[in-house]
């Protein structure tokens, strides 16, 4: 189900992320900072084959697409996700008004949801994995649904790439 690039940095993700508390803070961090993408995209539309469609939606659909072609099943499950977030992101634009609203909201989610990120990985004792290649912060959300997966013993083909890391908690 999952191709070779995408197990190849699931593992490597999750050599990262074996901190119980690491965890908490990415299953927080994560949705925040991808739904914060789509609230400031929100506000604006873009032509395409002579239609206006929203950024927002524009940006949701590729990334679907993507993290549907390395692994189908959890593209699926990111793409309802990920529809929610998008109706939520628009909701909370119009709610909000002006640019300079969508912005500074759009700021404070994003800031926020990485500076979880950032205490989780103080708890792990390691980098974040973004830091020895920006790809990882596309498999961050796919690592997400990936262990709820393998929590509710879906995809055990996952558990095996997870591994037993050593964690260096503090």
């Amino acid at each position: 189900m999952a191709n070779a690039l995408f197990r190849r940095h699931f593992a490597g993700y999750a050599s990262v992320h074996r901190d119980a508390r690491n965890k908490a803070t990415h299953f927080v961090g994560i949705p925040v900072i991808v739904f914060s993408l789509q609230l400031v995209l929100a506000p604006y539309d873009i032509g395409l084959a002579g239609v206006q469609w929203p950024l927002a939606l524009v940006f949701s659909v590729l990334a679907v697409a993507g993290w549907a072609a390395l692994d189908l099943g959890i593209g699926a499950i990111l793409g309802l996700l990920v529809l929610a977030g998008w109706y939520a992101a628009e909701a909370l634009a119009t709610v909000l008004g002006s640019p300079g609203a969508v912005w500074t909201a759009f700021l404070v989610l994003f800031v926020g949801g990485w500076a979880v990120q950032f205490l989780g990985h103080h708890y792990e004792g390691k980098r974040p994995a973004l830091m020895d290649n920006v790809f990882q912060g596309f498999i961050g959300p796919m690592f997400l649904v990936g262990e709820t997966l393998v929590a509710l013993g879906k995809r055990a083909d996952l558990a095996e790439l997870m591994g037993n890391h050593p964690v260096t908690a503090r």
